[in-house]
C-alpha cells in the first residue's frame, strides 16, 4: 500500500510529497510528485538493504540539479536538432537549453514542476499536469496523466517478481510533438558504490542501434545491427563495453514493437546477478546512457556521483524523430490520445 509523507519545500514554498510502497518481503520503492521522480529502489540484501537508484534525500536536490535523476521527461525527451521542427508547414523554435540543442523538454519541461497527485487505491497513484501553449516553444495546451501501479504478481514467466508500471496518456489541442519517458539512473551494486561499471547489462537486440553523430549526439538516421559490435549487450559487464567505447554509451536501441504490445527491452543486474531490473515497454526505442557527464554530484546520504556512477535506461521514441520521416511518428493531433507504457520488473 502506498504511503505519503512530506519531502521538503521548493524555492517557491510549495510542499512536495514522497510516496513509498513496501512489500512483505522487504522490497521498497519511493517516488515524489516533483517531476514524478523515482527516489529509491531498495532490495532486501542478506539481512540488510541495497538502494540501487541514484537520487537525493529531499526535493531540494531534485530542484537544484539538472541531470534528470529519476524523473519523467517531456514534452519531448532527448534532443531536437537546433530546437526546430515544422508541422503542417508551420515552423516552431523551441528553447535551447543544451548548447545549440533542445534537450528533454527545455528549461521547464515535465521534470522541474510539482504534479497534481493522489492515491487512487492501495496500489495506484495518479499524477496530472497541463502544460500551457507556448511553454518552451511547444504548440498547444497538453494535458498529461501518468498512472503508476505497483503489483506483486508476475507479468509472465519471462518477467517474474514485483513490478511498477507507468501508464502515460497525453492529449493536445494543437498538433504537437510528444515523446515522454522516464530517466532513472541505476547502479545495481548500490547507489553509493561509486561506479556502475561492474553492472551486467542486456539490451534485447530486436532490430539494432542508432549510430550517433559524435558532435551533436543526434542520430544519423540509420539503424545498424548490434552483432559484432560493442553494442551487442548480453549480460555484458558495462565496463567491458566502455573499453571499446571510451566516450561511453549515449545511444538509442530500436525495439521491435507493435503498438499496444509491451515487450522486454533491457535488463540490468548486479555483478553477482542477485538483483535484477527488467525494463518492459511499448515504446519503439530504448536509450542507454552510461552517465558520461556525471561529475561529483552529491546525492543521497552524501554519496558522490561521478562519471559512470549510474546507468540510465530510457524507453522512448527515437531522438529527433520529429525531424526524421524514417523514424516512428512523433506527433499527437487534436482528438488523438498519446498512450505509452513503461514497466519495471524487480527480480531478486
Amino acid at each position: 500500500m502506498w504511503s505519503k509523507v512530506p519531502f521538503g519545500k521548493l524555492r517557491n514554498n510549495e510542499a512536495a510529497s514522497l510516496y513509498t510502497y513496501t512489500t512483505q518481503d522487504g522490497f521498497k520503492i519511493s517516488l515524489t510528485d516533483f517531476g514524478i521522480s523515482l527516489v529509491s529502489i531498495i532490495f532486501p540484501d542478506s539481512g540488510s538493504e541495497k538502494d540501487v537508484l541514484l537520487g537525493f534525500d529531499n526535493v531540494q536536490g531534485y530542484e537544484e540539479h539538472d541531470f534528470y535523476s529519476g524523473c519523467i521527461v517531456g514534452r519531448v525527451a532527448s534532443r531536437v536538432a537546433d530546437g526546430k521542427f515544422s508541422i503542417d508547414k508551420t515552423e516552431y523554435q523551441l528553447t535551447l537549453n543544451n548548447g545549440d540543442t533542445h534537450l528533454h523538454g527545455g528549461f521547464v519541461g515535465f521534470s522541474k514542476l510539482l504534479w497534481e497527485s493522489r492515491i487512487i487505491d492501495g496500489d495506484t497513484l495518479e499524477f496530472c499536469h497541463v502544460q500551457a501553449d507556448g511553454t518552451d516553444g511547444y504548440p498547444g495546451n497538453m494535458s498529461v496523466t501518468v498512472t503508476v501501479t505497483f503489483r506483486s504478481k508476475s507479468l509472465s514467466a519471462r518477467s517474474p517478481g514485483h513490478f511498477l508500471s507507468f501508464d502515460i496518456c497525453a492529449t493536445c489541442d494543437k498538433p504537437s510533438p510528444v515523446n515522454i519517458t522516464l530517466h532513472p539512473y541505476f547502479n545495481m551494486d548500490g547507489h553509493e558504490s561509486g561506479s556502475a561499471l561492474e553492472n551486467r547489462l542486456t539490451v534485447f537486440d530486436y532490430a539494432g542501434y542508432l549510430p550517433m553523430d559524435p558532435e551533436t549526439l543526434l542520430p544519423t538516421g540509420d539503424v545498424v545491427s548490434c552483432r559484432g559490435t560493442p553494442f551487442n549487450l548480453d549480460v555484458t559487464r558495462v565496463g567491458e563495453s566502455l573499453e571499446a567505447l571510451p566516450e561511453g554509451i549515449d545511444h538509442t536501441f530500436s525495439i521491435c514493437y507493435k503498438a499496444g504490445f509491451i515487450v522486454p527491452a533491457a535488463e540490468i543486474a548486479s555483478k553477482d546477478l542477485r538483483q535484477k531490473i527488467r525494463v518492459l515497454t511499448d515504446q519503439p526505442g530504448l536509450h542507454v546512457y552510461t552517465g558520461n557527464f556525471l561529475s561529483g554530484t552529491v546525492g543521497k546520504a552524501g554519496a558522490i556521483y561521478n562519471q559512470h556512477a549510474g546507468i540510465a535506461l530510457e524507453a522512448q521514441n527515437f531522438p529527433n524523430a520529429i525531424n526524421n520521416t524514417k523514424f516512428p511518428n512523433a506527433v499527437v493531433r487534436p482528438g488523438e490520445i498519446y498512450k505509452r507504457n513503461i514497466t519495471f520488473s524487480f527480480i531478486f
